[in-house]
């Protein structure tokens, strides 16, 4: 009839009135992989001055930056701190947000804010959507963010993000050494177990700067403690880096394990501080050889304590058995003048100026004092 809108056919054969196309256009632009919450029918609708309603306002929530995402029950998830970014997904007359973010933080006016959820934790989100001329629509995501606690060895800024019997050690003021911007999830190992995914490090955790007399000794620090373990080429979470270190009393008397970049010099590095004196807690060993002009991070060799692999055991006349590094690309001994590549000629003994490797590999070479 003349001046007056006829109803419209979809290609399936369904009847649809002027506003029903504008139902079929925004499932469209949603598209197949993005959720969106269709409010009831009795909820707030737009209309065209003529009578008919068009499609109901719609409004839900997508969220970004997910380093885990389940689709079936809808849940972000990630360990703490978890940053995220949100948007609304709906209807264009929707044009003013107000979002909270269930984690007791201030609200957001922002209309796709980001966050960060600094505590392990289940966290609903909620946003209200207003338009000019359409009044508002709310909708709630009960759950949609899971932070989960961090484990042994993961950065961490307060206690409460660690997990379950873990510390956040070297938090910021702490006195720990300067690497440690952030703290460390992490517990002593007294019996030398750490659980699954760490190891058992006689580290300390102690600022550098104590010096020792680089002569070997047998103590050991007073709480060893467990780290991230890093054996067999496991990687170690950014800002990390694997080395080598004394095992707290477990049964491998070294161990990998990933600390922060810069916090210790591993074994075989230099370690004698700019004024001069041999700094043992530089070291990830603890010990601070007094040989070559920059000192050698070590540790005493003897019938209890060995070498870690690859390494050998030197009698030296006046320092007595320490462990000296093979010459390798990581360890090449060209950093220290009075330092140089010796090889071991015998399986039992190799002899060079005071210097009696009784350990180590024939045909290797060694870094050993000129």
């Amino acid at each position: 009839m003349p001046g007056r809108r006829q109803p419209s056919r979809t290609a399936a054969g369904l009847v649809l009135g002027p506003g029903r196309w504008r139902l079929l256009c925004l499932a469209i632009s949603l598209g197949c992989h993005q959720r969106a919450y269709m409010a009831p029918v009795g909820d707030a609708a737009i209309g065209d001055g003529s009578g008919d309603l068009f499609a109901p306002l719609t409004l839900d929530i997508s969220v970004t930056g997910c380093p885990s995402f389940d689709v079936v029950n809808v849940v972000c998830s990630g360990s703490a701190p978890l940053t995220v970014s949100f948007a609304p997904v709906g209807s264009p007359a929707l044009t003013t947000f107000l979002w909270t973010f269930g984690d007791g933080t201030p609200s957001s006016s922002e209309r796709a804010p980001s966050h960060t959820y600094a505590l392990p934790g289940k966290y609903d989100v909620s946003v209200t959507g207003q338009g000019s001329s359409v009044g508002s629509l709310s909708q709630i995501r009960r759950q949609l963010i899971s932070v989960e606690p961090l484990t042994t060895g993961a950065a961490c800024d307060v206690d409460s993000q660690c997990g379950d019997g873990l510390q956040c050690r070297c938090k910021s003021g702490s006195g720990c050494r300067a690497a440690f911007s952030h703290g460390i999830c992490s517990t002593t190992c007294p019996t030398g177990f750490c659980g699954a995914g760490a190891v058992c490090a006689a580290f300390t955790l102690a600022a550098a700067g104590t010096a020792d007399a680089g002569l070997p000794s047998d103590a050991a620090p007073s709480s060893p403690m467990c780290l991230a373990d890093c054996s067999g080429g496991a990687a170690c979470a950014p800002g990390f880096v694997c080395q080598q270190i004394p095992g707290g009393g477990g049964a491998s008397p070294w161990v990998h394990a990933c600390l922060p970049l810069g916090a210790a010099s591993d074994f075989g590095s230099s370690c004698r501080g700019a004024n001069g004196a041999l700094d043992g807690s530089a070291c990830t060993t603890g010990f601070c050889a007094d040989i070559g002009a920059l000192g050698v991070c070590s540790v005493a060799c003897d019938g209890t304590h060995g070498c870690p692999p690859g390494a050998a055991c030197a009698s030296l006349s006046t320092k007595g058995a320490i462990c000296l590094p093979a010459c390798s690309p990581t360890t090449p001994c060209t950093s220290d003048p009075s330092l140089r590549c010796t090889v071991v000629t015998d399986a039992g003994a190799g002899v060079d100026g005071g210097l009696a490797i009784t350990a180590g590999d024939p045909g290797l070479a060694y870094c050993a004092p000129k």
